[in-house]
């Protein structure tokens, strides 16, 4: 066994932060740098990636010196999957989606939701939103979920659109509280769908979405007497549209509720965002537009306008990558074109174009 011989500092990296391909001018220790695991210089593969996980025997960080560990945490090489996990570990997005996916799974063979439990992850969600910097936010949202991932996601997702929306609406704490609950909890139904259908790997069937349909009564049942109305019925009504069209209920126009009415737009867009094996990932630029040409039928207006507008701000000034590689900001998206926003990369200024696209947000 190999301990480091440096006088200086060993400081600590989580091992989800190393990456295939990383080179290193220092050794690799573990946690607490009494064993070499990788020398200065050696590529790290695949294969040695996994044995180190095995070795880890349940510590999850390994040790190295300032040099490398800068590298590692701050240098410009790092793969965008791993700049995501930063992001969402530093700004609690992880430890939210843990805490949702803890809900979710004690749902599956309950009755009824653990009041306690969910207020308590509601009022984590909101100290995180009102905490944490909107276009962070807004960055674990647009990315691309893992498929075992999806519905924890989806629910924290929508809790945090929910909220942020509430907050654009001049609404008081107790009612954004209320939106937030909403989100985690408006699906939840979902834990009572078969998993061949839920996580089908195709688009549904017409007898299929007919059981998919039941989810919202489903969510209405486990959530009993202990949660409010409020936020009872939005969960009930959310796929609900002002044409009678929806479901489960049929309703329409002012029968449906003013939370439920938010909590389908934050639904319908976090969706929109979200790759299946039938559709793919779409970026919140094509979304907005979508809702403008072919997405606001049965959906209130004056919302959806609000939504919209605010979002166009969120997304100025954001970082894209381009489809010819290349990192752009955008500079203004033209609320009547949204899909096509003007980029600037270096000097050069220009909108998007079939030819020349965003490919996904930095």
């Amino acid at each position: 066994m190999a301990k480091y011989e440096k006088t200086e500092r060993l400081e600590k990296v989580p091992m989800e932060y190393l990456w295939e391909g990383l080179v290193l001018s220092d050794n690799l220790y573990n946690y607490n740098g009494s064993v070499l695991l990788v020398p200065s210089g050696e590529v790290i593969t695949k294969s040695k990636l996994d044995k180190l996980i095995n070795f880890s025997d349940g510590n999850n960080y390994i040790t190295t010196f300032r040099g490398s560990y800068e590298y590692i945490m701050k240098g410009k090489d790092r793969p965008a999957e791993i700049q995501q996990k930063m992001l969402e570990n530093r700004t609690g997005y992880t430890e939210l989606r843990k805490g949702i996916d803890h809900v979710l799974q004690m749902s599956k063979n309950a009755m009824f939701v653990n009041h306690a439990e969910v207020e308590g992850m509601m009022e984590k969600v909101y100290g995180r939103m009102v905490s944490v910097d909107a276009g962070e936010i807004f960055q674990c949202i647009t990315v691309p979920r893992p498929v075992d991932e999806a519905l924890q996601r989806h629910s924290l997702n929508v809790a945090l659109l929910n909220g942020i929306m509430g907050q654009w609406l001049g609404l008081d704490e107790k009612d954004i509280r209320s939106l937030i609950l909403t989100g985690v909890l408006h699906d939840i139904g979902k834990t009572k769908i078969p998993e061949e259908i839920l996580n089908a790997p195709r688009k549904l069937t017409p007898e299929e979405f007919e059981v998919m349909k039941r989810h919202p009564l489903y969510s209405f049942e486990l959530l009993g007497d202990d949660i409010s109305e409020d936020v009872r019925y939005a969960v009930r009504w959310h796929h609900e549209k002002l044409d009678g069209k929806g479901y489960p209920d049929g309703l329409k126009a002012e029968s449906i509720s003013y939370f439920a009415r938010i909590t389908t737009i934050s639904d319908i867009y976090d969706a929109m965002l979200s790759a299946r094996s039938y559709k793919k990932e779409k970026i919140p630029f094509d979304v907005l537009q979508w809702f403008v040409t072919e997405g606001s039928k049965g959906i209130d207006q004056n919302l959806l306008n609000i939504f919209i507008k605010n979002m166009v701000k969120v997304y100025r000034q954001q970082q894209v990558i381009m489809s010819d590689g290349r990192e752009g900001c955008v500079e203004y998206i033209p609320l009547n074109d949204m899909d096509h926003p003007i980029v600037s990369v270096g000097e050069e200024v220009r909108q998007v174009d079939e030819d020349w696209y965003c490919v996904h947000m930095v």
